[in-house]
């Protein structure tokens, strides 16, 4: 049994689906935690959406597929915010909007020009597929948002817990915005090459979402929310290989898992602890 467990690791292509699982998961789950503090979840579902037709056209023009994707991430919160400021919308209909017609865009123009262009794969992903190019320019990304993202975590927590606060105290909140977007459109694009479009939403939301539920502090709540995605898409990618399933079906099926289980047994803000209060509260002195 011990040596069958072990099996994955007897294969290069599944060492290299672990590391670059990990590696995303990791990215993903640090952005998380800026964006389940900001209450931008619609937005992140919004830009891992938006970045299909960047994809699409990317290849079109012979263009690094990762270069389209940003492009287009970067334009879709361009619109949305545009939307925002210049009408009477509220922000979840600009942003339902927006990424509704990039995505509809990018499948418009796969079906027209589907040569060399698998819609399964930018949809669900193909980790076990991508080739050394994909690979670089993920670790790339990767390296890149979130040395970005350390380096300016305080002034990137205060902009997303209180702007007002922030502006106050002398930051640019809209080159904090744009470095947010920026770093969640860069993440989108190497999430996307792993898991799909479809599945990068959850890789955004629920590593910050279960840490927001075990602490109140945020700098435990940025280590928590790396380590839960780090964690959970290595598991996630490792049991694949047993299941003979999608990996990133299997990895946002156990971030899923592990949230429910935190939902419901955290000690301070979980279902259990604050029925607990309730019962307390309710008792007679």
């Amino acid at each position: 049994m011990p040596a069958d467990l072990l099996a994955p690791l007897h294969y290069d292509y599944m060492l290299r689906a672990l590391w670059v699982s990990a590696l995303v998961g990791g990215t993903c789950g640090f952005l998380s935690a800026f964006v389940t503090l900001k209450g931008w979840s619609l937005l992140g579902d919004a830009l891992s959406h938006a970045v299909v037709p960047g994809v699409a056209l990317a290849h079109l023009l012979k263009l690094p597929l990762a270069l389209g994707a940003f492009a287009a991430g970067l334009l879709a919160s361009a619109a949305i915010a545009f939307l925002k400021a210049k009408s009477r919308l509220r922000e979840d209909a600009t942003i339902g909007i927006v990424f509704t017609s990039f995505f509809a865009l990018g499948l418009l123009l796969i079906s027209l020009h589907p040569a060399g262009i698998d819609r399964k794969t930018i949809l669900f992903g193909n980790l076990l597929g991508m080739a050394n190019r994909d690979i670089a320019q993920l670790i790339a990304i990767c390296i890149l948002t979130t040395s970005v993202a350390a380096l300016k975590w305080r002034d990137l927590m205060l902009f997303c817990f209180d702007p007002n606060q922030a502006r106050t105290l002398g930051l640019r909140t809209n080159l904090l915005q744009l470095t947010l977007l920026s770093l969640l459109a860069a993440t989108a694009v190497a999430a996307m090459q792993t898991v799909g479009a479809v599945l990068v939403v959850a890789m955004l939301i629920t590593p910050g979402a279960t840490a927001y539920l075990l602490t109140d502090r945020f700098s435990v709540m940025l280590a928590l929310s790396s380590a839960t995605g780090l964690i959970t898409s290595l598991l996630g990618a490792y049991a694949s290989y047993f299941f003979n399933g999608a990996t990133g079906g299997c990895i946002v099926t156990l971030q899923t898992l592990v949230f429910l289980a935190v939902f419901l047994l955290a000690p301070k803000h979980g279902y259990a602890a604050a029925r607990r209060r309730a019962h307390l509260s309710s008792a007679p002195t």
